[in-house]
């Protein structure tokens, strides 16, 4: 999403959406058509295929290879005649998913990618969890994830209620502009969160008078450039051992539209929830915009 160039307002031109033809993936699509209707955007559909995927046994033929490759690119096929009027580029290639799109994004100037993302239990969530934070981490521009606790369609493109949602650790220019330009853009209601750790007793009551009006001043740097919002921005402080939690319940509280945070590129040194991205994401009853933070 071209947030921090000349222009006013959000540009996005191109859009990756990342489909496995699943219930999750569908419902990102809606998302996407509905930005690219909304700012005129060209939609670039991916699916991976993933070395090895296709054959039921290791000495499989050739020829079951074709005929899965056929298959695919005919559902591919079917998912883009969801985008309707708006152009789109349909893309079969073969890695793993992280892989296709990186190619994409070598490709063309890519604005935004769009990604549905699934439930799951154990060790399949904890797999799912460890591929998702890894994908978010590693590409290199602003992430729209649609987890499975997403249950509205987003057939029009119309944030009402925004978070943010950070732990002041480090730069977060990326996130902040991202969700200052989508609320002035929409006219929506911007809240800026941070979830802080509770003090040991006996000062929990303490902690709230006196770190309270600190962090929430924190919260003000972050927009120190002075928007120009419709609505003026809440700067939200909670306390919790679980800031996933708290950002969570806040969300179904304020009945937010998107979230919006950030990730560092690479393993972060201290806490951060990134390592929560996912859980976020999968628990949200919102779409998440994840932004990767500068260094």
């Amino acid at each position: 999403m071209a947030v921090l160039s000349a222009k006013p307002g959000v540009a996005v031109r191109n859009i990756v959406v990342a489909t496995d033809f699943s219930p999750a993936s569908c419902l990102a699509l809606d998302y996407a058509v509905a930005i690219a209707r909304h700012y005129g955007s060209k939609i670039h559909l991916v699916h991976a295929i993933e070395a090895g995927s296709h054959a039921p046994e290791p000495h499989a033929g050739a020829l079951w290879g074709r005929e899965a490759d056929a298959a695919a690119a005919e559902r591919l096929r079917l998912e883009a005649e969801k985008c309707g009027e708006m152009g789109c580029a349909q893309w079969l290639l073969k890695g793993t998913a992280l892989e296709v799109v990186e190619r994409i994004l070598s490709l063309d100037q890519v604005d935004l990618i769009v990604i549905g993302t699934h439930a799951g239990r154990g060790f399949r969530k904890a797999a799912i969890g460890s591929a998702a934070e890894h994908f978010f981490r590693n590409v290199h521009c602003p992430v729209l994830a649609v987890g499975p606790s997403v249950t509205e369609s987003g057939t029009v493109w119309e944030p009402g209620q925004v978070l943010l949602a950070t732990d002041l650790q480090s730069d977060e220019a990326v996130a902040a502009k991202c969700a200052v330009l989508l609320a002035r853009e929409h006219a929506a209601r911007l809240a800026l969160l941070h979830v802080a750790a509770p003090a040991a007793a006996p000062y929990p009551e303490d902690q709230r008078v006196i770190a309270r009006p600190y962090f929430e001043s924190r919260l003000r740097e972050l927009l120190s450039y002075k928007p120009h919002l419709d609505y003026p921005a809440e700067f939200l402080v909670e306390f919790g051992e679980d800031p996933v939690a708290e950002i969570l319940r806040v969300s179904r509280q304020r009945s937010i539209d998107l979230i919006v945070l950030s990730v560092h590129r690479e393993e972060p040194w201290g806490f951060h929830f990134v390592h929560e991205a996912y859980r976020i994401v999968a628990e949200a009853p919102c779409p998440v915009l994840i932004t990767q933070r500068r260094l």
